[in-house]
């Protein structure tokens, strides 16, 4: 591991919500994982319990990656990533003291648990005074632009089951033309089904997604909400869909 730290968009606080973020930077090779890890892995656990001064702290995930192994799927950031925090101050004439007790795992060949304790102070700014931006803030408002959205076309994709095979989902991606780059798809459910490594093929503006799916039965997903994560290299969409 090369660094893990907490910073500050801006040098103080004026009492309202602020932008931080936790940097965690790996050596080449290494990767840590998303909330959902996948076929293995250690996902993240963060305890801010012990903070003075804050109403509130809330984490956002940038659209991780799918790494494809045989027999082992999963989903996290390689060589480090920059989780986005919207920290809200509970008195505005009060420093902010965050404090971080965190889980997660790292791994290259072999995963490695690892623990860590976090401390940031961020001080009240003056009376009248506007907070300075740090030299962190322009690397924190590219990480809270890799957050999934929702996209503005509600028809982005649509879902089927393939007929006459064994169970195959079936996602095709409309609105990608030339110069896009099909972006990398990570399909998520609540229900203990399984999702292969999807095999991808452009048709003029659409690109097709097919993957196999290991349930019984696609009529045990009937009703079940699944979510779709398209990661591309300027812009990630989430997308539920019911099943």
């Amino acid at each position: 591991m090369r660094s893990l730290e907490l910073a500050a968009a801006t040098a103080a606080h004026d009492g309202s919500a602020f932008l931080a973020g936790l940097d965690l930077q790996l050596a080449d090779g290494w990767k840590t994982y998303w909330k959902q890890p996948g076929d293995s892995g250690i996902p993240p656990s963060f305890d801010w319990s012990a903070s003075e001064n804050v109403a509130g702290v809330e984490l956002r995930w940038p659209a991780p990656e799918r790494f494809d192994a045989p027999g082992d799927i999963t989903f996290g950031y390689g060589n480090g990533v920059l989780w986005p925090l919207r920290v809200v101050p509970e008195d505005a004439s009060l420093s902010v003291t965050l404090r971080l007790s965190m889980y997660y795992g790292i791994c290259s060949d072999i995963c490695v648990p690892r623990q860590a304790e976090l401390e940031l102070v961020v001080p009240p700014a003056a009376a009248g005074e506007t907070p300075e931006e740090t030299l962190f803030a322009n690397r924190l408002r590219a990480a809270l632009a890799r957050v999934p959205v929702p996209p503005a076309h509600p028809d982005l994709i649509d879902v089927r089951w393939r007929e006459n095979e064994a169970p195959t989902l079936e996602v095709r991606l409309h609105h990608c033309g030339p110069g896009c780059e099909p972006p990398q798809l990570i399909v998520q459910s609540s229900s203990n089904t399984w999702f292969g490594t999807p095999r991808v093929k452009r048709e003029g503006d659409v690109v097709r997604y097919a993957m196999e799916v290991e349930v019984l039965s696609p009529a045990m997903l009937d009703g079940e909400e699944l979510t779709f994560i398209l990661s591309g290299p300027e812009k990630a969409y989430v997308i539920r869909k019911t099943m």
